[in-house]
């Protein structure tokens, strides 16, 4: 894929931890590989994490990026739910967003970058 150049406004540090916190709740809780997938949206980077597991149940999902809410598959795992919620913040902050969803095959995280 040819990638035009561009800047991407983000604090390297914090988008470090955004994309560990959902790689990491990848592992934990679809315990599938994942895959990585990145495109451009009119001045967005949106870059796509993906899971092949079971997804999260629908009545959680419009909840998953509040702070404490802990979807109905997490009991047997350990956290506080605030993983999701921190890495939206963190986005916001740095004039990007977090959206997820379901798949027909799994699960998935974008992280949308704004670019200079």
């Amino acid at each position: 894929m040819n990638w035009p150049n561009c800047l991407v406004l983000a604090d390297p540090l914090r988008l470090q931890q955004v994309f560990d916190n959902v790689i990491s709740n990848s592992y934990k809780y679809a315990g599938t590989g994942i895959e990585i997938s990145a495109f451009f949206e009119e001045r967005v980077l949106v870059i796509d994490i993906s899971d092949f597991g079971v997804g999260v149940p629908d009545d959680d999902l419009p909840l998953i990026l509040n702070k404490f809410h802990r979807g109905k598959n997490a009991t047997n795992k350990g956290g506080y739910g605030l993983g999701l919620y921190i890495c939206k913040n963190l986005m916001e902050q740095m004039s990007g967003d977090v959206r997820c969803f379901n798949r027909p095959d799994g699960f998935c995280v974008q992280i949308m970058l704004r670019l200079a």
